[in-house]
């Protein structure tokens, strides 16, 4: 099998540079998670330093903006080679900006509520330097999005009904925005942390092998059975995602492999194409590594990520089986083969080396679980001892050096993208509370939700999606975790649920058109239009748009949550939702045993929503939900009796009779 690529996949956005305009970039980067670590590791305390969280945050800001503005042009007519004089100035100044919070915090924290001249200056400055990082890196939309924000917060009593808010001085508004620790520094904190510490975690996997194992073993396990190719990237992608930065960074170092492969094999370029952006979109809510919101969605909650992770266990389940058994249904609806088997690797080969994951993983679990370690000290510890044990692997032992600094700059690289965003993020949620915007519109959202929680779910989602369109996961949830999330509470909802919810929508935005991200960089490598590859990933990713409407109904599929919990509903609940999901997946694709005719299709999906009804103790969930079991099971045998030879329905793989899986 070929190996996955893992270099830089979006260096367009980035200049290549050369000689010592390099050394000096990569320098940065490279520094970026090495005083990151130093920081987790509290070196400073074995010198007798004292250092608030505040100061290692301001130079953490400091060095990103440093590195955008050394390594984004500012312009598209911008030399991609060399480094203009006044990029060089914008890098020291915005250096100098975060440095400034370093140096003068302990000062500031004890008179915050005197406004200096100097705080306003470098306020107002490092506002404007956060600004102009977002715009070279994420366009003039995000920017027009925070601007907006701002023009609010300078005339918050002009808008009416309940977006009307309170204007303070604009010198208060520029210190708290970028002094105060619930606001810019906020959101820094955690990408200065818990970001880093997972990115670099992945980056060493990645470098040395990881992401080989799990493709390796998908293919060796998949690839023989009809639709070989797809199942590979549904589960491989399900494992790489969790540990590589994103979406979009998912697609392109998986994707590369498996879409041609898919393309090969007889899915169309525009399937192909959403099968990975699904199957990598999921790997954001695959436990036990769910990507850096679900982090701050267990710090949001105030409880452990464990609980967080235990909690999506069924639903990403749900996701993923609803996807598999998509691919493997159109597989058999094409007639569409296994691979040869001397085109994949050898199980035992690659269990032989592959075994380094388990202890890996198991450390993992273990300093979140049991040692009861914060989760940017689990991910740093786990990173150093990922380190050795994969160097068991023969393979990995050459370049060891160079390959450990390019997973430090990698890292670094990275956290450029999701430290400006987050800033950008903490700004919007700076101005929200400070306004009392947050507060009306929670107000003014509990009373459509009391009236009709349907609606009020249904424009969570849409916002969510409309939040999350290019913009990292990470920051459409915090967003919409402080505007709509609060109000879902105090309707009553769970809290897990009601945060799992918006969490959800915030990654499915990544498939969903317009702006779909991770549709876009399938685009590039199935060649098909990135917008027919994003209406065919809602259908296979479905399970993403309708399991959080699951579990806020009927949070029990919610595991690990709730008191005095009915395990007999509870687990009824789950196997019924199961079989609703399996049910759902054969109507989307219109076939089971042979193809099926729009009103046998129609009559599945009343057997699914019926079997996906919440099961409560009422006796009516159960008859409904028997019912649709036994609609079900009618259906089937009547596919099945009317099956022909000809339909396809169990091709074989190409080297050995085995049944289809």
């Amino acid at each position: 099998m070929p190996k996955v690529n893992v270099k830089d996949q979006e260096t367009g956005r980035f200049r290549q540079l050369e000689g010592a305009s390099l050394i000096i970039w990569q320098a940065i980067l490279f520094l970026i998670p090495v005083f990151g670590i130093l920081y987790v590791m509290s070196v400073y305390q074995w010198f007798g330093i004292a250092l608030f969280l505040e100061q290692y945050t301001g130079l953490f800001l400091g060095l990103i903006l440093a590195g955008v503005f050394l390594g984004a042009p500012g312009y598209a007519k911008a030399s991609r080679t060399t480094i203009p004089w006044f990029d060089w100035m914008l890098a020291a100044a915005g250096l100098a900006a975060g440095l400034y919070i370093s140096i003068f915090y302990p000062t500031i924290v004890v008179e915050f509520g005197y406004v200096t001249t100097d705080r306003i200056i470098f306020s107002v400055l490092g506002i404007i330097f956060i600004l102009e990082a977002l715009r070279r890196l994420f366009g003039w939309s995000l920017v027009l999005v925070v601007v907006a924000f701002f023009v609010y917060a300078f005339f918050p009593s002009v808008f009416p009904g309940m977006l009307q808010g309170e204007r303070g001085s604009l010198d208060q508004l520029f210190n708290y925005l970028y002094l105060d620790s619930s606001s810019l520094l906020y959101m820094l904190n955690i990408a200065s942390t818990i970001a880093l510490a997972f990115i670099f975690f992945g980056q060493i996997l990645l470098k040395f092998g990881g992401g080989d194992i799990f493709n390796n073993l998908a293919f060796s396990i998949f690839g023989r059975f009809r639709g070989g190719p797809a199942k590979a990237s549904v589960v491989g992608s399900s494992f790489v995602g969790s540990v590589s930065g994103g979406p979009v960074s998912n697609v392109m170092l998986t994707g590369s492999m498996t879409i041609p492969l898919m393309i090969k094999n007889g899915y169309s370029r525009k399937q192909a194409g959403a099968i990975e952006s699904v199957s990598s979109t999921g790997g954001m809510i695959m436990p036990p590594v769910m990507g850096i919101a679900a982090f701050i969605v267990a710090e949001t909650l105030g409880v452990p990520y464990a609980e967080v992770m235990v909690a999506a266990i069924v639903p990403a389940f749900l996701y993923y089986l609803c996807l598999f058994m998509q691919v493997d249904l159109e597989a058999a609806k094409k007639g569409i083969l296994g691979m040869k088997k001397e085109d994949l690797p050898q199980l035992k080969k690659v269990l032989a080396t592959g075994w380094v994951i388990i202890p890996i993983f198991g450390a993992l679990l273990y300093f979140l679980f049991i040692a009861g370690f914060t989760p940017t000290m689990s991910g740093v510890y786990t990173a150093f001892l990922a380190f050795p044990i994969l160097l068991i692997q023969k393979a990995q032992r050459e370049r060891i050096f160079s390959k450990l600094i390019e997973a430090f700059i990698e890292t670094g690289k990275n956290l450029l993208n999701i430290g400006v965003i987050l800033a950008a993020a903490g700004l919007v949620i700076g101005i929200v509370g400070i306004t009392g915007l947050g507060f009306n519109l929670a107000l003014t959202l509990i009373e459509i939700g009391q009236s009709n929680l349907v609606i009020l779910l249904l424009t969570s989602a849409f916002v969510s999606i409309i939040l999350g369109m290019g913009m990292p996961a990470v920051a459409a949830y915090a967003l919409v975790a402080t505007l709509i999330a609060p109000a879902l509470v105090e309707l009553g909802i769970h809290p897990m649920a009601a945060h799992l919810f918006v969490f959800y929508f915030a990654n499915m935005s990544n498939f969903t058109p317009p702006i779909a991200v991770a549709s876009f960089a399938a685009a590039t490598i199935a060649k098909a239009n990135p917008y027919k590859i994003g209406f065919s990933a809602m259908r296979f990713g479905v399970a993403g748009l309708f399991i959080p409407f699951l579990f806020v109904y009927s949070p029990d599929i919610l595991l690990g949550i709730g008191q005095n919990v009915n395990e007999i509903i509870r687990w009824t609940t789950i196997l019924s939702t199961i079989a609703g999901a399996i049910v759902l997946s054969i109507s989307l694709t219109g076939y089971l045993f042979r193809p099926m005719s729009l009103s046998m299709r129609l009559l599945f999906v009343l057997s699914a929503l019926m079997l996906l009804l919440p099961v409560y103790a009422e006796p009516i969930t159960w008859a409904v939900n028997a019912a649709g079991l036994v609609l079900f099971s009618i259906l089937t045998l009547i596919e099945f009796k009317f099956r022909t030879k000809s339909s396809g329905s169990w091709p074989e793989p190409a080297d050995e009779k085995v049944n289809a899986f």
